[in-house]
């Protein structure tokens, strides 16, 4: 199978070394990416070949495309990928409103595409723990979520300008939107369930010179009744990444920073601990995450981020900013 990589930023060379580390060779990838620089530099790192634009690297023939672009371009790559009958996995938000999304599930379904959203902490070793316990009887039903992720922007990327990062920038799909995204998918999924309202408070806080928000708040409330909680910034320091499910029968604490993830019962009184197996590092849920893409297309796997659940996060991205302008709740 041949693959063609759409974006060159940190992402697309991620998803190079993803493809790479499943076993795929360098002479079946191409990346698209008009910068001569890193053209460049997968060709030195990787001996993978570059082209200037998506029409040319459609036309050498891949199988499947990974969308790495910014988020206000998922939507026109995963189209032209669509009507070229390419399978594709795009990064997380899937678009950032629902232009085309009708047309996108129609070519799907005729050509039989498997289309992937992105969502790579399902792979991760203490979020499949958390998503156990959640599913055992003894927990009983989740009644709050609260979850708190920050990080200073310029720490993303410190190897260059973070106000030529797209982050930066709102209208690119940053200001913390791809985390939102993110998140929000990982929680539909491990809940089996959407959120039907929410209200929502956004921001720039900070001195960061960028056209984003740096600050997020959203409450939210899901179809079987869970209210879930919401903090995002990009002004930390020390970064967070905090997620806590609270039920009548007990609680699980989930730390990425302090790599654990624990569970207190009422009817034991005790917390019981996890923490990350020795040496593993998040890049490996990268590597997973598109090792499941390769196995859905050969027929061997399914992808757990369904189409569906993909747009349902879109109209909350959609729902989280009309709440913000009306300072009102927002049905989804």
């Amino acid at each position: 199978m041949k693959f063609l990589v759409v974006g060159g930023g940190s992402m697309g060379k991620r998803r190079i070394r993803c493809l790479l580390a499943n076993n795929v060779q360098p002479q079946q990838i191409r990346m698209v990416d008009v910068r001569p620089d890193r053209q460049a530099e997968v060709k030195t790192k990787h001996d993978v070949d570059s082209v200037n634009d998506l029409s040319a690297g459609l036309n050498w023939g891949p199988d499947a495309v990974i969308i790495s672009v910014p988020g206000a371009a998922h939507m026109e790559v995963a189209m032209a990928a669509a009507r070229a009958k390419k399978h594709f996995f795009c990064e997380v938000p899937l678009s950032l409103n629902l232009d085309g999304v009708a047309e996108l599930k129609e070519l799907a379904d005729k050509h039989k595409l498997v289309v992937a959203p992105g969502c790579q902490p399902p792979m991760h070793p203490m979020f499949k723990q958390v998503k156990q316990w959640i599913d055992e009887p003894t927990f009983g039903k989740p009644l709050c979520v609260i979850a708190e992720f920050g990080q200073y922007l310029p720490d993303w990327h410190p190897y260059e300008d973070y106000r030529k990062f797209y982050a930066a920038d709102q209208k690119m799909g940053g200001g913390n939107l791809d985390v939102i995204a993110q998140e929000l998918a990982m929680f539909y999924w491990m809940l089996g369930d959407r959120a039907v309202e929410l209200n929502a408070a956004g921001a720039k806080v900070s001195t960061l010179e960028i056209s984003a928000n740096d600050v997020w708040d959203i409450s939210a409330g899901l179809s079987k009744g869970t209210r879930l909680l919401m903090h995002c910034d990009l002004i930390q320091r020390t970064g967070r990444n905090i997620l806590r499910f609270i039920s009548e029968s007990g609680t699980i604490e989930l730390s990425m920073v302090e790599g654990t993830v624990r569970r207190f019962l009422a009817s034991t009184k005790q917390w019981e601990l996890r923490t990350l197996p020795q040496g593993y590092v998040y890049e490996q849920c990268y590597i997973d995450e598109i090792g499941l893409f390769l196995k859905a297309i050969e027929g061997t796997g399914q992808w757990h981020i369904p189409l569906p659940m993909a747009v349902d996060v879109v109209k909350f991205l959609m729902a989280m900013h009309q709440s913000a302008q009306t300072k009102s709740t927002v049905k989804i």
